[in-house]
Protein backbone atom coordinates (compact mmCIF):
# COMPACT_ATOMS: atom_id res chain seq x y z
CA UNK A 1 0.00 0.00 0.00
CA UNK A 2 1.31 3.36 -0.82
CA UNK A 3 1.47 6.02 1.27
CA UNK A 4 -1.30 8.83 1.42
CA UNK A 5 1.71 11.33 1.55
CA UNK A 6 5.00 12.02 -0.17
CA UNK A 7 7.89 11.65 2.45
CA UNK A 8 8.97 15.07 1.29
CA UNK A 9 6.54 16.10 3.39
CA UNK A 10 8.12 16.45 6.24
CA UNK A 11 10.78 18.44 5.25
CA UNK A 12 8.45 21.13 3.89
CA UNK A 13 6.81 21.09 7.16
CA UNK A 14 10.18 21.24 8.82
CA UNK A 15 10.72 23.76 6.81
CA UNK A 16 7.71 25.66 8.01
CA UNK A 17 8.52 25.31 11.23
CA UNK A 18 12.23 26.91 10.89
CA UNK A 19 10.64 29.81 9.50
CA UNK A 20 7.80 29.74 12.13
CA UNK A 21 10.53 29.86 14.79
CA UNK A 22 12.65 32.69 12.71
CA UNK A 23 9.57 35.08 12.91
CA UNK A 24 9.38 34.54 16.96
CA UNK A 25 12.70 35.07 17.99
CA UNK A 26 12.75 38.30 15.83
CA UNK A 27 9.69 39.11 17.72
CA UNK A 28 11.25 37.81 21.25
CA UNK A 29 14.55 39.84 19.90
CA UNK A 30 15.96 41.47 23.37
CA UNK A 31 16.00 37.34 24.90
CA UNK A 32 18.11 36.07 22.04
CA UNK A 33 21.10 36.61 20.56
CA UNK A 34 20.82 38.43 17.41
CA UNK A 35 22.10 36.46 14.59
CA UNK A 36 19.56 33.12 15.96
CA UNK A 37 16.41 34.19 13.48
CA UNK A 38 19.03 34.30 10.92
CA UNK A 39 20.38 30.87 11.51
CA UNK A 40 16.56 29.54 11.72
CA UNK A 41 16.54 30.86 8.14
CA UNK A 42 19.25 29.39 6.64
CA UNK A 43 17.88 26.55 8.26
CA UNK A 44 14.73 27.10 6.29
CA UNK A 45 16.73 27.75 2.95
CA UNK A 46 18.13 24.53 3.57
CA UNK A 47 14.98 22.83 3.47
CA UNK A 48 14.08 24.03 0.62
CA UNK A 49 16.84 23.44 -1.13
CA UNK A 50 16.48 19.92 -0.60
CA UNK A 51 13.02 20.01 -2.01
CA UNK A 52 14.39 21.50 -5.07
CA UNK A 53 16.73 18.51 -5.42
CA UNK A 54 15.35 15.70 -3.77
CA UNK A 55 13.72 14.70 -7.09
CA UNK A 56 16.91 13.48 -7.87
CA UNK A 57 16.29 11.02 -5.06
CA UNK A 58 13.21 9.53 -6.44
CA UNK A 59 15.14 7.12 -8.42
CA UNK A 60 18.44 6.72 -6.46
CA UNK A 61 16.53 6.07 -3.02
CA UNK A 62 13.90 4.00 -1.51
CA UNK A 63 10.66 5.55 -0.09
CA UNK A 64 11.99 3.77 3.13
CA UNK A 65 15.59 5.87 3.12
CA UNK A 66 13.49 9.23 1.75
CA UNK A 67 11.43 9.00 4.44
CA UNK A 68 14.17 8.81 7.27
CA UNK A 69 16.19 11.70 6.38
CA UNK A 70 12.86 13.47 5.72
CA UNK A 71 11.93 12.82 8.98
CA UNK A 72 15.30 13.75 10.57
CA UNK A 73 14.91 16.66 9.09
CA UNK A 74 11.55 17.44 10.93
CA UNK A 75 12.99 16.26 14.24
CA UNK A 76 15.66 18.51 14.07
CA UNK A 77 13.17 21.64 13.49
CA UNK A 78 11.52 20.30 16.78
CA UNK A 79 14.39 19.70 18.96
CA UNK A 80 14.78 23.48 18.48
CA UNK A 81 11.65 24.60 19.54
CA UNK A 82 11.91 22.27 22.59
CA UNK A 83 15.55 23.61 23.20
CA UNK A 84 13.83 27.07 22.91
CA UNK A 85 11.41 26.23 25.50
CA UNK A 86 14.45 24.65 27.53
CA UNK A 87 16.26 28.05 27.20
CA UNK A 88 13.26 29.54 28.92
CA UNK A 89 12.41 27.74 31.53
CA UNK A 90 16.44 27.96 32.36
CA UNK A 91 16.11 31.19 33.26
CA UNK A 92 14.20 32.24 36.08
CA UNK A 93 12.97 35.67 34.44
CA UNK A 94 10.92 33.97 31.80
CA UNK A 95 9.09 31.11 33.52
CA UNK A 96 6.00 32.28 32.45
CA UNK A 97 7.31 32.50 28.79
CA UNK A 98 8.04 29.29 29.01
CA UNK A 99 4.86 28.09 29.89
CA UNK A 100 3.40 30.34 27.11
CA UNK A 101 5.65 28.83 24.64
CA UNK A 102 5.17 25.20 25.46
CA UNK A 103 1.06 25.65 25.31
CA UNK A 104 1.34 27.62 21.71
CA UNK A 105 4.39 26.31 20.09
CA UNK A 106 5.76 23.35 21.52
CA UNK A 107 2.90 21.11 22.67
CA UNK A 108 0.79 22.18 19.12
CA UNK A 109 3.73 21.13 16.71
CA UNK A 110 4.82 17.98 18.34
CA UNK A 111 1.22 16.68 18.41
CA UNK A 112 0.90 17.96 14.77
CA UNK A 113 4.06 16.45 13.91
CA UNK A 114 2.90 13.24 15.44
CA UNK A 115 -0.65 13.27 13.28
CA UNK A 116 1.49 13.18 10.24
CA UNK A 117 3.85 10.92 10.97
CA UNK A 118 1.28 8.55 12.81
CA UNK A 119 -0.51 8.36 9.64
CA UNK A 120 2.77 8.10 7.31
CA UNK A 121 2.20 4.58 5.60
CA UNK A 122 5.54 2.70 6.56
CA UNK A 123 5.57 3.70 10.04
CA UNK A 124 3.60 0.97 11.94
CA UNK A 125 4.94 1.26 15.35
CA UNK A 126 3.67 5.09 15.23
CA UNK A 127 0.25 4.05 14.81
CA UNK A 128 -2.35 5.38 17.61
CA UNK A 129 -5.91 4.95 18.55
CA UNK A 130 -8.13 7.15 16.77
CA UNK A 131 -9.92 8.55 19.96
CA UNK A 132 -6.27 9.08 21.59
CA UNK A 133 -5.33 11.50 18.67
CA UNK A 134 -8.49 12.99 19.24
CA UNK A 135 -8.14 13.73 22.88
CA UNK A 136 -4.51 14.93 22.11
CA UNK A 137 -5.52 17.49 19.34
CA UNK A 138 -8.09 19.32 21.87
CA UNK A 139 -6.22 19.07 24.45
CA UNK A 140 -3.33 20.66 22.20
CA UNK A 141 -6.11 23.36 21.54
CA UNK A 142 -7.37 24.34 25.01
CA UNK A 143 -3.80 24.65 25.90
CA UNK A 144 -2.98 27.11 23.15
CA UNK A 145 -6.02 28.88 23.95
CA UNK A 146 -5.28 29.44 27.83
CA UNK A 147 -1.20 29.95 27.28
CA UNK A 148 -2.52 32.76 24.56
CA UNK A 149 -4.47 34.14 27.08
CA UNK A 150 -1.71 34.18 29.74
CA UNK A 151 0.99 35.05 26.97
CA UNK A 152 -1.01 38.48 26.11
CA UNK A 153 -2.12 39.63 29.38
CA UNK A 154 0.72 38.62 31.99
CA UNK A 155 -1.44 39.63 35.33
CA UNK A 156 -3.97 37.56 34.51
CA UNK A 157 -2.44 34.72 36.33
CA UNK A 158 -1.64 36.55 39.70
CA UNK A 159 -5.66 37.16 39.57
CA UNK A 160 -6.39 34.07 39.57
CA UNK A 161 -3.68 33.05 42.75
CA UNK A 162 -4.84 35.54 44.63
CA UNK A 163 -8.77 34.68 44.15
CA UNK A 164 -7.99 31.26 45.25
CA UNK A 165 -6.23 32.54 47.77
CA UNK A 166 -9.07 34.62 48.87
CA UNK A 167 -11.63 31.75 49.46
Amino acid sequence: MAPTILPEFFVLLGTDLFLLLSLLTCLLEDRFPKALPYVFQVAAVIGFGHLMISKEFLAIFGEYMRFWYCFFYLLVALINIVAINVRFATSQKAWILAKAWAGTVTFPTIMISVFFVSNYGYVSSAEFPLLLLQVGLVIAAVMIGVSAAIFLSPDILPKLRRGKEVK
